[in-house]
């Protein structure tokens, strides 16, 4: 069977080949106007931005608590702990004035609380799920499940 007889084969049951590309979907032009949700000028797409995040201790004891859980027990302990501007604080910041020093502050004490509270609920469902497993262990050995 040679490929002209395959083809003819082919365009009976009603399939076409073509060699052109130009029928294809995916070659058509694309227009030029815009889709219509960019046409509404009263509502603008959300500019989004970067949150800059200071990177504390905290946060490094929450992730290393899944390698350690105890991190998770010193990152609650955070939560306990005053942040204060450094003893020397002429050397901390030079550049900036005592008020900027402490918006600083409050925004490393406000990222720091937010992973000492992810520490916590952290460990709380880690001790939940032992609980049960434990409870759940005791009570197929002897024999209550």
């Amino acid at each position: 069977m040679t490929a002209s007889t395959s083809t003819d084969a082919l365009a009976a049951v009603g399939y076409t080949f073509s060699t052109e590309t130009r029928e294809s979907r995916h070659d058509r032009r694309i227009s030029t106007e815009l889709p219509p949700y960019m046409e509404y000028e009263a509502s603008p797409p959300p500019e989004y931005t970067l949150k800059d995040e200071p990177a504390t201790l905290a946060m490094y004891l929450f992730k290393f608590g899944f390698l350690f859980p105890p991190f998770w027990i010193l990152g609650i302990f955070i939560f306990f702990s005053p942040l204060r501007a450094p003893d020397a604080a002429g050397e901390w910041l030079p550049d900036k004035t005592d008020a900027e020093k402490q918006v600083v502050i409050d925004r490393i004490r406000t990222a720091e609380m937010k992973w000492a509270r992810r520490c916590l609920v952290a460990l709380l469902v880690v001790t939940l799920f032992g609980i049960v497993a434990g409870v759940s262990i005791w009570a197929a050995l002897r024999g209550y499940l």
